[in-house]
């Protein structure tokens, strides 16, 4: 279990810092063993992005699980593939389109919600990806347990092991993570019942592509949206990049009204 060593201005070092001290207190929490023997030295660790605090729109992605990564940290290694290689394994960043489609989201609502036909290519997006000049966003998984498999579909007996070796803990660990990271918006992959997880989920609407919450934890309510998972062979633009400009309308007219 791997602590963040990259970079971060010196206001996100005190958050990086709080963070460190969750995943702490997190990994000593658990109330039962986790699935095939895993161990608490086996959590991927995941968290923001230098600059994150800067954006206009502060993102928060959530997925479901890692896959080879046991013991190392999310963020860390996703920043070099990000910036250095400019690929994920044997897939350039433009080809991958878990990655893209983060990057291109976070370029659409930090740049006065273009048209998604005016965003850049992810591999240009990346050339200031995390700096003071470029986007950058949180990214956590629902199970901070890596799926080693060679097959990569979702591992829900390890994903759910996780999560419910904390259904006893009085502290809802997910919420504090939340929390920690602040963040405008959250975008789940089609996370759908396991949602609650994360907090008290209230519906604001039901959609074909995307679904509206409200995600309530002890210091904040969110809108959080829930999305085909990112790897989906979906149209980018109509099935992820305009519901979630929608919803963000949904959610502003909710708070008018109150």
């Amino acid at each position: 279990m791997q602590t963040s060593k990259l970079h971060y201005p010196e206001n996100e070092s005190v958050i990086q810092n709080e963070l460190n001290s969750v995943f702490r207190e997190w990994s000593s929490a658990i109330g039962k063993s986790f699935p095939n023997e895993r161990t608490s030295d086996d959590m991927v660790l995941d968290g923001f992005y230098p600059y994150y605090s800067k954006q206009k729109c502060k993102i928060l992605f959530v997925g479901r699980e890692s896959l080879g990564l046991t013991g190392d940290n999310y963020i860390d290694l996703l920043h070099h593939l990000y910036t250095s290689e400019k690929a994920i394994g044997d897939k350039t960043l433009n080809q991958h389109r878990f990655h893209a489609l983060m990057f291109y989201i976070t370029y659409g609502l930090n740049n006065d919600y273009c048209h998604w036909n005016d965003i850049p290519m992810a591999t240009e997006i990346a050339d200031t990806f995390a700096t003071e000049q470029g986007i950058s966003f949180a990214f956590m998984n629902l199970s901070k347990l890596s799926n080693d498999s060679t097959d990569w579909e979702a591992d829900w007996n390890l994903i759910d092991g996780f999560v419910e070796a904390f259904n006893d803990s009085p502290i809802n660990y997910f919420a504090k993570q939340i929390d920690t990271i602040c963040p405008d918006i959250i975008l789940t992959m089609n996370l759908e019942s396991r949602l609650k997880a994360l907090g008290e989920i209230n519906v604001i609407e039901y959609g074909e592509c995307a679904s509206y919450y409200t995600l309530q934890t002890t210091d904040k309510e969110y809108l959080l949206i829930d999305l085909y998972h990112f790897s989906a062979i979906k149209p980018q633009q109509s099935c992820y990049y305009d519901p979630i400009l929608q919803g963000i309308k949904k959610f502003k007219m909710l708070n008018s009204e109150d």
